[in-house]
């Protein structure tokens, strides 16, 4: 098998980053949280081009450009400020890419040619657009969707905009200066709704735009000729479009109904009827898949959704011949598409897995052969990771829901271990069982974990992502029925349970000990949330329009009666905190406000109650520096092992 240079030699990572670790049987938090060295591979229109952002020695990033025929190598090499976030390409020789602003967050749009990639121009450097597409009767440009107003462009703009820039023909200084001038068109939103979602059809126009208004969604479609929108007729409420069809009379469409479950069929765009559906999923949400089209024709190539694991519905002849053969020879792996050239016959897929941190594979149909592009975790190859298995467990209110549990070795009935509740964040999120370096931290050392799902979870039908949307009540239920029907196993030492999450499990976690008297001997806090009337006015800071007017919706307005959230505010019931806990926080944290911990914290010190902290500067939604991620899990390590009387396999009483 050939195998591309490696893009970190490129960029000058050393031999040493790839030693063996000091302790073969240990997993070091040193060699669990680096950051991955490759994201965002893609190919080139043309199928000559590789590029890929990856990761350098101090954790920047930069872009390499490899040349699938000459095995040329050239690239942009990344620093501390100017460190590449994602990039897009918009022709055979050309891309835009954004850079990560404090090393946290998305900001700016640049192109460049790749054969001169350093002498690239700005198009916009203050603010955060959303690449959607190149339209085709207009090389060189390109078109963003602004879903804030942070900067000198978005603040002529509606929020959620849809802006078609000139990428190629622009003058140093235009955006510096505030003018805008790369903005060659504009389009608005439809009617008064906060935009959720824009789509392009097969040229690469704007085509459909949803909306939330009135506490619900809405679909529309434009008409280029006369510049107009109309609302597509379907109920929203029960069928989601996620894309154009190649015929430009149809969408792709999901439809959700009682008794069949989800169903994936076409949808006329004229009267909003659907066709036969040509998949039907019971339990998951097809509506929360990611939709693989064709880059030659936008036809529906398949669809890759979350099912226990990702799952890939195949329409395209070419797609499921390049899946067979991948999985036949990359077994034991989840293998997905990522991308593919123009033709499709060059295609790009993730290999992830509980055991194996991931990897990218080139498949060649033409040629009939696969080459490894780079791996995400390769100094991790042979060392003792841990599997992640699949959980059921019933809610009091009688509600299946699902989650994930790994188990060190020697867990026996006879021998029980601590146990580490793990609530995802979100909530609009789920989990997956693939690999994760805190549980994999977390197992080497002797803990079980369970990552239970709750109500508000992604991906399920309404029983689960539908019904009980923030119910605070419900959702902290539900992680605490988990953890109970776990402790029923035997696995685990009752006495010795911890709960650790981050951001919305972050407020989960510090709730969980709160609410359930002797249940958690102690708590761990990421960026955790404590102050629900203060979050809901910073969250329009970050999120896009349509997702905060849907927020608001489900949890309160801050111009309305926010009596109820206000009880959940957990800063208000410190005194009811009967375990240590750990609060960490970034001091930059633009999502959750890091004045919420410190305001917990000094709600602790105040009462006397057992409390330790991590705040680091610099620092945002996580721990993004890798030197402060080994520090803080180093420090949670020694917390649990304090409080849980460390994480040795027990005999039984």
């Amino acid at each position: 098998m050939r195998i591309l240079p490696a893009a970190l030699i490129f960029l000058g990572a050393t031999a040493a980053a790839f030693a063996a670790p000091q302790n073969p049987g240990l997993l070091s938090a040193e060699e669990l949280f680096r950051a991955s060295p490759i994201r965002n591979a893609s190919l080139s229109p043309d199928g000559r081009h590789l590029g890929m952002i990856v990761a350098q020695d101090d954790g920047t990033r930069g872009i390499v450009i490899y040349d699938l025929k000459t095995h040329a190598t050239t690239g942009l090499r990344g620093g501390e400020l100017f460190d590449l976030w994602s990039f897009s390409w918009i022709g055979d020789d050309r891309l835009v890419f954004s850079i990560a602003r404090d090393r946290m967050y998305p900001s700016g749009l640049y192109s460049a040619r790749i054969d001169d990639i350093a002498d690239y121009t700005a198009i916009d450097t203050f603010d955060d657009p959303q690449v959607l597409d190149v339209p085709q009767a207009r090389p060189g440009r390109v078109l963003v969707w602004y879903t804030g107003t942070s900067g000198p462009v978005t603040a002529m703009f509606m929020p959620g905009t849809l802006a078609e820039m000139d990428a190629v023909h622009i003058r140093p200084g235009m955006i510096q200066q505030g003018r805008g001038d790369a903005v060659v068109r504009r389009y608005p939103p439809p009617g008064d709704g906060a935009v959720e979602s824009w789509h392009t059809d097969a040229k690469g126009e704007p085509a459909l735009c949803v909306v939330w208004a009135n506490g619900g969604r809405h679909t529309y479609r434009y008409h280029l000729p006369t510049d107009s929108w109309s609302e597509v007729p379907i109920d929203n409420a029960t069928t989601r479009l996620i894309g154009m069809d190649a015929d430009d009379a149809h969408a792709w469409a999901v439809r959700y109904t009682n008794g069949r479950g989800f169903e994936l069929a076409r949808c006329s765009l004229a009267d909003g009827s659907l066709e036969a559906p040509v998949l039907t999923e019971p339990d998951y949400a097809l509506w929360d898949g990611r939709p693989i089209w064709s880059r030659m024709d936008h036809h529906l190539m398949g669809l890759v959704y979350l099912r226990r694991h990702a799952t890939t519905f195949w329409l395209d002849k070419s797609g499921a011949e390049a899946q067979a053969m991948i999985d036949k020879l990359r077994t034991g792996t989840e293998n997905v598409m990522i991308d593919s050239d123009l033709s499709g016959r060059k295609i790009l897929f993730a290999r992830t897995g509980a055991r194996f941190p991931g990897a990218i594979d080139l498949i060649d149909l033409d040629a009939k052969t696969i080459v490894n592009v780079g791996e995400v975790g390769p100094w991790l190859k042979g060392r003792p990771l841990h599997a992640i298995k699949p959980i059921n467990f019933m809610s009091r209110d009688g509600v299946k829901i699902e989650g994930y549990v790994s188990l060190p070795d020697g867990v026996s009935a006879a021998h029980p271990v601590p146990l580490v509740v793990i609530p995802h964040g979100g909530p609009a999120a789920r989990n997956s069982g693939e690999y994760d370096p805190v549980v994999q931290f977390l197992v080497s050392r002797g803990y079980a974990v369970i990552e239970p799902d709750y109500r508000s979870s992604t991906g399920y039908g309404p029983s689960v992502s539908g019904d009980h949307m923030f119910d605070f009540t419900v959702m902290n239920n539900d992680i605490t029925d988990a953890t109970r029907a776990f402790l029923r196993s035997g696995l685990v030492d009752p006495r010795r349970v911890a709960i650790f999450g981050g951001s919305f499990g972050g407020y989960l976690a510090i709730s969980g000990v709160e609410r359930e008297k002797g249940l958690y001997c102690c708590a761990v806090s990421e960026c955790g949330v404590f102050d629900w009337k203060s979050q809901v006015t910073s969250v329009e800071k970050h999120a896009a329009p349509g997702y905060y007017k849907r927020y608001l919706d489900y949890i309160g307005h801050p111009d309305g009666n926010l009596d109820a959230l206000a009880r959940e505010n957990l800063l208000d019931r410190v005194d009811e905190i009967g375990v240590p806990v750990l609060i960490a926080h970034g001091d930059d944290d633009g999502i959750v406000d890091v004045a919420q911990s410190k305001r917990l914290v000094r709600a602790l010190k105040s009462r006397g109650l057992p409390h330790e902290t991590f705040f680091r500067r610099y620092e945002g939604h996580g721990f993004f520096d890798y030197q402060d991620r080994v520090d803080f899990y180093h420090r949670v390590e020694a917390f649990l092992a304090k409080n849980l009387g460390g994480a040795t396999l027990t005999p039984a009483d």
